[in-house]
């Protein structure tokens, strides 16, 4: 017992010591330690040392071969060196996604052969690297002459792979700072501005661009992709309810999909919303790590997570923000878990 509390303190005064961007708190969803292990796709879970450390599962639900920089990045970071003698991380592949044809790809692919330059409009705006592919397979970039804005560095590098210039990326990586600091090319005329985007996606970028004072923005938009829930199997389903400590969302479709098939698993499909947000456990007994605001805002509406069980980088979001929540909240999901103490930490 003195061991697993020396070993929660270290990891606690480890978390505060690396540089973590600032999130909502969190408060444990567990009474009680739950090492549990799994025979899907995970990593750095050493069975011979695990006895010693305290365990933490967590979910990556990205779409399938898309977990691998997070993965990376979460094996990289400082802090798991620090306490590999104490933690140790099971990173769990469960895609809960996957990326299909948008309603507008066909418009968009007849528009990319008619002018492949795409000169009539000032910028073609970018906000997710699914949507820097879809852009890429129909576009060339030697034809290409328009300027590009990219959401944030992961869509900017997206697109550099593929051959284009990146002209603008707003100072931080979500769409009302694409939308409110994206410089007109035309100071007294009317910027057209083409938004190949998800079909998921919000109207933030043409509603904000379409109420900028100073300049005047005219947003044409295609739904090239969709982005759809897919059904975990039962071994998946089984290791979510219960082994899986944190869950990592990577956008708002993310959340809802998980979201499905915890209510599947605990048969409440059919319950309305209000009453599915009683049932003990709706959220996949999981505490939430989010990539950016708008998946934690997803979150939150969802009425599954209390706001103290929700992190995510308010001022770097992205890939950088996104692991440091991880770490954050793998800390506090052990030291809660020690104590007991639950939501009243």
């Amino acid at each position: 017992m003195r061991n697993h509390m020396i070993n929660a303190l270290l990891f606690s005064l480890a978390s505060s010591i690396a540089a973590f961007a600032p999130t909502l708190s969190l408060t444990s969803i567990s009474s009680s330690f739950r090492a549990g292990s799994s025979a899907l796709a995970s990593t750095d879970h050493d069975t011979d040392t695990d006895n010693e450390k305290y365990i933490v599962t967590i979910a990556l639900t990205r779409e399938d071969g898309k977990n691998d920089k997070l993965q990376e990045a979460i094996h990289k970071h400082p802090t798991k060196k620090m306490l590999e003698s104490s933690m140790s991380l099971n990173l769990v592949e469960m895609p809960c996604i996957e990326h299909k044809e948008g309603p507008d790809l066909g418009a968009f692919q007849k528009m990319a052969e008619e002018d492949p330059s795409f000169s009539k409009y000032d910028y073609i705006v970018i906000t997710s690297p699914e949507s820097a592919k879809v852009f890429g397979d129909a576009v060339k970039p030697s034809d290409f002459s328009s300027k590009i804005a990219a959401v944030g560095k992961a869509t900017s590098k997206a697109l550099t792979n593929q051959g284009f210039e990146v002209d603008f990326v707003p100072s931080k990586a979500n769409g009302v700072a694409l939308a409110n600091e994206l410089p007109p090319v035309k100071d007294m005329g009317l910027n057209n501005i083409l938004y190949p985007a998800s079909a998921k996606a919000a109207e933030t970028i043409q509603d904000l661009l379409g109420k900028r004072k100073g300049a005047s923005f005219r947003v044409y938009r295609l739904d090239t992709y969709d982005t759809v829930a897919i059904k975990l199997s039962e071994e998946q389903v089984e290791t979510a309810m219960d082994d899986v400590q944190i869950v990592c969302f990577g956008s708002p479709t993310a959340v809802d999909a998980w979201i499905e098939n915890v209510d599947k698993a605990l048969g409440i499909e059919d319950l309305n919303d209000e009453e599915k947000k009683k049932v003990p456990g709706s959220n996949g007994n999981a505490v939430a790590v989010c990539i950016g605001t708008t998946t934690a805002n997803r979150c939150m509406q969802s009425g599954r997570w209390i706001p103290n069980d929700i992190y995510y980088p308010a001022e770097n979001p992205g890939l950088e923000g996104w692991v440091n929540c991880c770490f954050q909240a793998s800390g506090d999901v052990m030291e809660r878990d020690f104590w007991g103490c639950g939501d009243q930490c």
